[in-house]
């Protein structure tokens, strides 16, 4: 089976000097498929030759772009009105957040989980963990948020973080 000539639409951009998204918006109003092949894009032989009669008659690229619909940079596309309680709905995702990680606190405390300094860094926003210091009970950690957070150290093991009350 015979391979059609191809032509690549670069060569009929520079051929017809008008642009790739007039060229494709030309080649659908004609109903032509252009060929996809790999990173190229192609269209026969007999359709570049019906696309360059059709550009060489004086045929306007106007209406064809005036078939894109804009839309009006003045009109709201978004689904909720903007209005001046952004601020509030801000404040609101923060407590929501804080409160969530403060549920995961209390879920720490009651399980005896033991997080790695990384997670325990994540859940309390630092971006690194205070100093350790003796604490009451004998071990070494740091107090924060009314909770005390004791280091873990198990040969042959990273160091983990315990929560617990004060």
């Amino acid at each position: 089976m015979a391979q059609p000539n191809l032509v690549p639409l670069s060569q009929l951009e520079q051929e017809l000097e008008i642009s790739r998204v007039d060229l494709l918006l030309l080649l659908r109003r004609l109903g032509f498929q252009p060929i996809r092949r790999g990173m190229r894009t192609l269209v026969t032989a007999e359709q570049a030759e019906q696309l360059v009669a059709h550009v060489g008659s004086g045929a306007s690229l106007e209406p064809i772009t005036a078939e894109l619909v804009l839309d009006d940079p003045g009109q709201d596309n978004l689904p909720v009105p903007v209005s001046d309680n952004w601020g509030e709905a801000a404040r609101y995702a923060q407590l929501r957040l804080l409160r969530e990680r403060l549920e995961m606190l209390e879920l720490l405390v009651r399980s005896g989980i033991e997080l790695d300094s990384r997670q325990l860094c994540d859940l309390l926003e630092l971006r690194r963990l205070p100093a350790a210091q003796p604490l009451e009970d004998g071990r070494v950690g740091f107090i924060r948020l009314g909770l005390r957070f004791s280091r873990s150290q198990r040969p042959g093991q990273r160091s983990s973080w315990q929560v617990g009350r004060i």
